[in-house]
């Protein structure tokens, strides 16, 4: 999928990620704070979902029960909208910032700022590359 121009804002404050695949379905995990009531030990939730059709299988919390009070069926869609970006994980701060990871959970390939001061701020943690051809897409230099 071509991410130049997607709109990410639907997963704003939204960490979700490719937990586990079999043949038949992907789990999916997602921190979402900003579609729950009370975060409070509640831990992530976990949606599975079938591998072709990407149908919910099941949506459960992964630290509780208990009854939470949460938009789960926008979770549920977050997980399905993920899938169709075909990556392994996918985090957008508060700021608005975006972070691909296309090999893998734990390697980040890809930023957009949200704007100018967000790459100043994050250029004092890492240096970027900008990427040929694209209007705010970084990635980290080598």
């Amino acid at each position: 999928m071509n991410t130049r121009y997607v709109d990410f804002s639907q997963f704003n404050n939204v960490h979700i990620f490719i937990r586990d695949e079999d043949r038949e379905s992907i789990v999916i995990m997602l921190n979402a704070p900003y579609f729950i009531k009370d975060t409070l030990g509640i831990g992530l939730y976990i949606v599975t979902l079938n591998r072709k059709s990407h149908q919910i299988i099941e949506g459960k919390w992964s630290l509780t029960e208990h009854h939470v009070e949460a938009d789960t069926l926008k979770l549920e869609q977050l997980a399905q909208t993920f899938m169709k970006y075909k990556i392994p994980r996918l985090y957008i701060d508060t700021a608005g910032n975006v972070f691909i990871y296309l090999k893998d959970v734990e390697t980040l390939s890809l930023v957009r700022f949200a704007n100018e001061d967000e790459l100043q701020k994050r250029s004092s943690e890492s240096t970027w590359t900008k990427v040929k051809n694209t209007d705010n897409w970084y990635k980290l230099k080598k």
